[in-house]
């Protein structure tokens, strides 16, 4: 079965900004979420093993860099990896997908786009981002309690 692409892009609104979930209300936020899910179960959206292992991944990180580095700015590591994979691997990716490996731009707009924060943002730390957590949460439980 082929999927097509353009209708997941539009469904799933991608085609738009990004919604800075600090920006939106516990009901809101709710309604996101499930409009997102409904769409992605509607698709046939699995979750598959090594993505579990990745998120249980992340949670130890993000558990680590709380402890140990919380004025870590994370768009600059990202970045700075990026180069580094880029630098290390960029031939070879470049010759396997088709593609100059020279006309490649870093871009964190998606990863930006990804953590909930306008395009213009610099720079993020985790102590930054984990306060953008605990507003989202904050309304989460006002909602609940209603």
């Amino acid at each position: 079965m082929d999927t097509d692409l353009d209708a997941v892009i539009v469904d799933l609104g991608l085609d738009r900004p990004p919604i800075d979930p600090t920006k939106l209300s516990a009901d809101e936020l709710v309604k996101e979420v499930q409009r997102i899910m409904k769409a992605l179960l509607g698709y046939g959206a699995r979750m598959p093993k090594e993505l579990m292992l990745y998120v249980k991944n992340m949670v130890f990180l993000d558990g680590a860099i709380a402890r140990l580095a919380p004025d870590l700015d994370l768009l600059g590591e990202i970045a700075a990896i990026s180069m580094l994979f880029a630098q290390r691997h960029g031939e070879q990716l470049g010759r396997e997908l088709g593609i100059d490996h020279n006309s490649i731009e870093i871009n964190l707009d998606s990863v930006k786009a990804g953590l909930g924060v306008e395009l213009e943002t610099n720079s993020l730390t985790y102590r930054e981002l984990q306060q953008r957590r605990e507003l989202i949460q904050k309304r989460m439980r006002e909602r609940v309690k209603r």
